[in-house]
């Protein structure tokens, strides 16, 4: 079982501009829609916080990270942009995923899908 797994809904997700810089080093797994999460928009990326509702849901796309370097460059990467880690089940197994505290007054991505807003 993979012990590395990240939950991305933003520019890590593939065929976006992160995802592009660290493609060689993700392993997609699969995509999945979790409950209990709101998806905003800060312009070019989003992010989520958690709710805890049902009728709330963001899709992931989950994958394994094998090397602990790229790992670290990731939480950088989200940490520095004031996010913090969280640890979800999602099928049993532990997946990270990277949050903020609270929505302020950023505009709710309707859908929760980020790839379809920032696209369409």
């Amino acid at each position: 079982m993979p012990a590395n797994l990240y939950a991305f809904y933003g520019s890590l997700r593939r065929g976006l501009h992160n995802y592009e810089v660290f493609k060689p080093h993700l392993n997609y797994q699969f995509s999945i829609w979790l409950t209990g999460f709101q998806l905003y928009s800060f312009g070019d990326f989003p992010f989520a916080i958690r709710t805890g509702k049902k009728v709330d849901k963001i899709l992931v796309e989950v994958f394994e990270i094998e090397k602990k370097e790229i790992e670290k460059q990731i939480d950088e990467l989200e940490l520095g942009y004031g996010y913090h880690s969280e640890c979800v089940l999602v099928d049993k197994k532990p997946v990270k995923i990277y949050l903020l505290k609270e929505s302020a007054n950023y505009p709710l991505v309707s859908g929760g899908d980020w790839v379809k807003f920032f696209r369409g």
